[in-house]
């Protein structure tokens, strides 16, 4: 497998990519057009195997982690065959957010997170009382503000703890459009086409396998695995994956809670099936500098879009860093996670 050989360059080389690689070996493909006039479409290749048993691989919902999430359904692709046995279906769902992916950002056109925005009703949004506090700093509004990262950074370390800080910002909010972790106030044209793709299409499974791939959190390089709060189901994917998962709670340091997200809507829209989806993590940068990175990105988009080229780029290499041995391990990591659920039905 050469893994470089799928990383891709920008958005439309990796969707090229995929959707030649998925034509040639016979998957059946779907566009679904969140932007059809600038080419920005969610590409979906389905396997038809068995009608009861579906594997699920979604990447870039966080648009910029894209860029080795596509790499990885591409490598997939590019080794994989078909086979006589008794194999489940598959639905390679390539880059949820394809706005995020062509112009560098996490967010999308709407500055909306959409992996907090899968939530099962808009009537009552949830509270983040203490994202509040913190907006301020999330979301300067001139380079004075800022300015001086570090020493607020601090500041609210020692006011308010690392895991709760984490927590705040990082599960989601609903009340600040221009902020970081924005949710937003209805549900996305992204996350309503993905939802009506997943009713009429791939509603009538009964045993849901899957990983939603994301970069950026745990160390350098390591692949690790995050179940959102069912511990009754942590042996059942630790058995499946072979490593530890863990399990994402808003008081441990090393994950959060959130809210709105793909695997947890997924895991209300299986209820009736056995389902078991998970969230994989390449690690990238500490917490602190990805919060650095999106801050400023954040800041040029919203106030100097003139000036926000830089910091882009800068965005880009914190979820997908220019090195090629982290890709090769994430690409690696992904490729042999994803081969591995589909081996589990044989």
């Amino acid at each position: 497998m050469d893994e470089l050989a799928n990383y891709p360059t920008d958005y439309n080389a990796a969707r090229i990519r995929f959707r030649e690689l998925a034509a040639e070996k016979g998957w059946k493909l779907y566009a679904l057009p969140v932007d059809g006039s600038n080419g920005l479409f969610i590409d979906i290749a389905h396997w038809q195997g068995s009608s009861e048993k579906l594997v699920v691989h979604t990447t870039g919902v966080h648009g910029v982690e894209a860029f080795p999430g596509s790499a990885v359904q591409s490598a997939f692709l590019d080794i994989w065959s078909p086979s006589t046995s008794d194999r489940p279906s598959i639905a390679l769902i390539h880059c949820i957010n394809p706005f995020g992916m062509h112009y560098l950002r996490r967010w999308n056109a709407q500055n909306i997170d959409l992996n907090r925005n899968f939530l099962p009703s808009y009537d009552n949004l949830p509270v983040n009382s203490l994202y509040a506090r913190v907006d301020s700093f999330l979301n300067p509004q001139s380079i004075r503000q800022l300015s001086f990262f570090i020493l607020h950074v601090l500041r609210l370390l020692t006011q308010y703890g690392f895991s709760s800080l984490q927590q705040a910002i990082a599960q989601g909010q609903y009340n600040y459009p221009k902020g970081l972790f924005f949710g937003g106030k209805q549900r996305s044209t992204e996350v309503s086409l993905l939802l009506s793709f997943f009713q009429q299409y791939l509603s009538e499974y009964r045993v849901v396998r899957g990983i939603d791939f994301h970069t950026g959190l745990g160390k350098l390089g390591q692949s690790s695995f995050y179940l959102e709060n069912i511990s009754e189901r942590q042996q059942q994917a630790e058995l499946l994956l072979g490593q530890p998962i863990i399990l994402a709670r808003a008081e441990k340091t090393q994950s959060y809670q959130t809210q709105g997200s793909l695997t947890a809507y997924l895991q209300q829209f299986y209820a009736s099936g056995d389902y078991l989806m998970l969230t994989q993590e390449i690690g990238t940068l500490s917490p602190v500098k990805i919060l650095h990175r999106l801050r400023e990105e954040n800041f040029y988009y919203q106030y100097q879009p003139d000036r926000r080229q830089l910091s882009a780029v800068r965005l880009r290499d914190a979820f997908s860093p220019e090195n090629d041995q982290w890709r090769r391990k994430a690409v690696q990591a992904g490729v042999e996670t994803l081969q591995r659920i589909v081996n589990y039905f044989h």
